[in-house]
């Protein structure tokens, strides 16, 4: 079942202007990083060997990316962009891209700790055996990004996600992908692809 990201991302502008009126807006700089030039995260290019790449644009919101042209969409109301593998009967396997709508705010409230707690305790709403398995900065352009890799079992199989946390120009962008053990290798490749491929387009 898809978890609803949306509810939660929304808590945390909330949660930080309170805080900001209740001290006074006494906080630091903003986790959000900037460049005087504008620069895609990686040159996408598809192995001689693989899939090619299907270009999807969401300018209008901030990026833009390309993903394996074996991986398909599939509308969700929960996501900017949900992708299945080829001959998927249902979305236990899935990447995802989400860009939560967030209310007014200043660039300094979204704070990475705030978003990773959050999106951790959603997953263990849904999965309450989740470990933690990974917890490491991503450095990429322009941004202040985390990876996170969590597990959990349904059943007597165990299922991955891997999540890419990213606050850019005062927002925050989600890449993620779930999957169960047997097919990890292939959708951490179609994760990783995507990831190489983003480019902001909003500064």
């Amino acid at each position: 079942m898809v978890a609803r990201r949306r509810r939660w991302v929304g808590s945390v502008a909330f949660v930080a202007i309170g805080a900001c009126v209740a001290i006074g807006c006494r906080w630091g700089t903003s986790e959000a990083q900037t460049s005087a030039t504008p620069q895609p995260l990686a040159q996408s290019k598809a192995p001689a060997s693989g899939p090619s790449s299907t270009p999807w644009d969401a300018s209008a919101k901030g990026m833009k990316l390309q993903y394996p042209s074996d991986w398909h969409p599939n509308k969700h109301p929960e996501y900017e962009l949900m992708l299945l593998p080829a001959g998927a009967t249902n979305n236990d396997r899935r990447v995802t891209v989400d860009i939560p709508d967030l209310p007014p705010h200043l660039p300094f409230m979204i704070q990475m700790k705030r978003v990773e707690h959050d999106y951790l305790e959603d997953l263990k709403k849904e999965h309450p055996d989740l470990q933690t398995k990974e917890d490491a900065d991503a450095k990429l352009p322009e941004c202040t990004a985390k990876l996170v890799r969590s597990v959990w079992h349904q059943g007597k199989q165990q299922y991955d996600d891997v999540a890419l946390l990213m606050i850019h120009a005062s927002s925050v962008y989600i890449l993620d992908a779930r999957t169960d053990e047997d097919h990890l290798a292939p959708t951490r490749a179609a994760f990783d692809s995507i990831r190489e491929s983003i480019v902001w387009t909003k500064h």
